[in-house]
C-alpha cells in the first residue's frame, strides 16, 4: 500500500480540478491559476483596519507574549476548567 503525502495529494487534486476560479490552499501562500499570490478579502480588510488604527504602534511584545492571547490559548488547549490553569501551573 502506498502512503501518499497529504500535501502532494492535495496539490495533485488541485492540478486535476478544471474549475477556472480555483485557489490553491495547499501551500504557504494562496495562489491563483496564474501562480500569483491571492490575498483573502478578510486579510485585506484586517490590514486596512490595522493601518487606520492610530492607537497601534510597532512596539515589540514582552518576552512572555501578550497576556490576553497566552491566557486564551491556554484555555483553548487545556480547557477553561483545567486544574493546571486554576492552580496557575501553566506557562507559555
Amino acid at each position: 500500500m502506498e502512503n501518499t503525502d497529504p500535501i502532494f495529494a492535495l496539490t495533485a487534486a488541485y492540478q486535476a480540478d478544471t474549475f477556472k476560479d480555483k485557489i490553491n490552499l495547499g501551500v504557504g501562500a494562496y495562489r491563483d491559476n496564474a501562480g500569483k499570490p491571492y490575498v483573502l478579502p478578510s486579510v485585506r480588510k484586517a490590514k486596512l483596519l490595522i493601518a487606520q488604527d492610530e492607537t497601534l504602534d510597532h512596539e515589540y511584545l514582552p518576552i512572555a507574549g501578550l497576556p490576553g492571547f497566552t491566557s486564551a490559548t491556554a484555555k483553548l488547549i487545556l480547557g477553561a476548567d483545567s486544574p493546571a490553569i486554576k492552580e496557575q501551573r501553566v506557562s507559555t
